[in-house]
C-alpha cells in the first residue's frame, strides 16, 4: 500500500484549488473497525496461513488504470496477501487499498477466489463524518461475485447509499483498482 499523505497537505492542496477548508466536524473522526489481520483472517477463515508479495506498479497497470478512468495507486507497488489453506494450496487474495471519500481515506479490503472474482469486501477504517452505512455487510455484500469485466458502478452494479455517494464511488473505485491488479498479476490470460 502506498503512503498516504497527511490530512494537512491534502486540505492544503484542495484549498489551492478554491475549495473551502472544512471543518473537523465536517471531516469526522476516524473509526477503526477491523485490523489487516483481523480482515484477512475473516475473510479467510480456512487459511492457515498467508504470504505477502509486494506488486510493482507497472507502466502497463499504470495505462490501464487511465484507459478504465481510476486514479494511480498512491505508491509504486502494492501489498497483495496470498491466502492459503492448512495444506499450504492457495485459495485467494487479499488486497488492503485506500481511496478518497470527501475529504479522508477509506480504508479497505478487497478478497478474491483464484479465478479473481470478490469473495468479500471489508472497511478497516473509515474517516468521514458521514456515509459510514459503506461498512455494513447489507451494502457489501453486493460486490460479491464481481470480477474485473463488472462495471461495479452507483445505478450499474452498485445500489447506492444516500448520504453516502462519494464514499459508494471510492469504494466502487479502489474494487475496480483492486481487480485490475490483480489480474494483472495473477491471471494467466493476461500474460
Amino acid at each position: 500500500m502506498g503512503r498516504l499523505l497527511p490530512l494537512t497537505v491534502l486540505l492544503s492542496a484542495a484549498t489551492a484549488f478554491g475549495a473551502a477548508e472544512p471543518s473537523a466536524e465536517q471531516i469526522g473522526s476516524v473509526q477503526v473497525f477491523l485490523t489487516p489481520e483481523q480482515a484477512r483472517a475473516g475473510a479467510f477463515p480456512q487459511a492457515g496461513h498467508f504470504d505477502e508479495r509486494m506488486i510493482a506498479v507497472s507502466p502497463m497497470l499504470e495505462t490501464k488504470l487511465r484507459e478504465r478512468g481510476l486514479r494511480p495507486f498512491a505508491g509504486d507497488s502494492v501489498a497483495v496477501y496470498i491466502a492459503h489453506d492448512s495444506t499450504g494450496v492457495p485459495v485467494g487474495y487479499a488486497t488492503i487499498g485506500e481511496e478518497i471519500g470527501k475529504y479522508r481515506p477509506l480504508t479497505f479490503l478487497v478478497a478474491t477466489n483464484l479465478q479473481l472474482q470478490v469473495t468479500s469486501v471489508a472497511i478497516l477504517v473509515y474517516r468521514e463524518s458521514r456515509g459510514g452505512e459503506v461498512r455494513r455487510q447489507r451494502f457489501l455484500r453486493q460486490y460479491r461475485g464481481k470480477d474485473g469485466e463488472d462495471p461495479i458502478r452507483i445505478n450499474r452494479d452498485i445500489i447506492n447509499i444516500t448520504g453516502a455517494t462519494l464514499s459508494v464511488r471510492a469504494l466502487n473505485v479502489g474494487v475496480r483498482k483492486s481487480l485490475l491488479l490483480l489480474e494483472e498479476e495473477f491471471d494467466p490470460l493476461v500474460h
